[in-house]
């Protein structure tokens, strides 16, 4: 994709961390399918260690919440059809290979209108207790894939600083004294309330403790205020 295209999408995630503003579909629409899976060609070309800490994830959604009872298919050159699973709550459970978005292929939708938005998700099962340097080494990691991609646009950037955590509820983070302090939350788009971590708030921080295992670790900009 164009990189002030790729610049302002990644912008809007961290601004209105957990979901980057995606593609709108109607319903038996066809885009490129590099178009509709935006960043997924640029991420897959980057070397295995370069991503290896970060994925991405793309989930339906419409008025400002998941979108249930979508579908999609990936319509190759030569009419070849490969269905595209999603799950109840909106998300792509298959994900195309680098190969089919730099073939040519097109993207179908069902179940439209929708939106085909981002997450920038930490890699690793998500837990009730999460290892600091995780954080710190997942968010490096994307942010020196991001100013990779965005070549000689690098210095405006967004910088990816916390890490959030979906249905958890509350956490508290394990300072470097052993004192714990209590996660700050704040509301989302289409996530809803979530509580954050910015390594930056609290160094040497030993532990986040979560009162349950997230759905996902989301990795975005600090929270704009309301």
């Amino acid at each position: 994709m164009r990189r002030r295209a790729f610049i302002a999408m990644l912008a809007a995630a961290a601004a209105a961390p957990a979901l980057a503003p995606g593609l709108a579909f109607a319903d038996d629409a066809r885009q490129p399918l590099a178009k509709a899976f935006a960043f997924l060609d640029a991420y897959l070309g980057l070397p295995p260690g370069e991503r290896n800490r970060f994925y991405l994830a793309y989930r339906a959604y419409r008025d400002k919440r998941p979108a249930p009872g979508v579908g999609g298919t990936i319509v190759a050159a030569n009419g070849a059809r490969t269905p595209v699973p999603f799950d109840r709550a909106g998300e792509v459970m298959r994900l195309p290979s680098l190969g089919e978005l730099r073939s040519g292929a097109t993207f179908e939708c069902a179940g439209a209108p929708f939106r085909l938005g981002l997450e920038l998700r930490l890699a690793g099962a998500p837990a009730a207790r999460i290892d600091p340097a995780a954080v710190v080494a997942g968010l490096a990691q994307a942010n020196a894939a991001i100013h990779k991609l965005a070549g000689v646009l690098a210095m405006a950037a967004p910088r990816l600083t916390a890490a959030y955590f979906p249905d958890a509820v509350a956490g508290q983070v394990v300072l470097a004294d052993g004192r714990a302090a209590p996660l700050p939350v704040t509301t989302a788009p289409v996530v809803g309330p979530v509580p954050y971590f910015e390594p930056a708030s609290a160094a040497g921080a030993r532990a986040v403790v979560l009162a349950r295992a997230p759905s996902r670790v989301l990795l975005g900009g600090h929270p704009r205020k309301a």
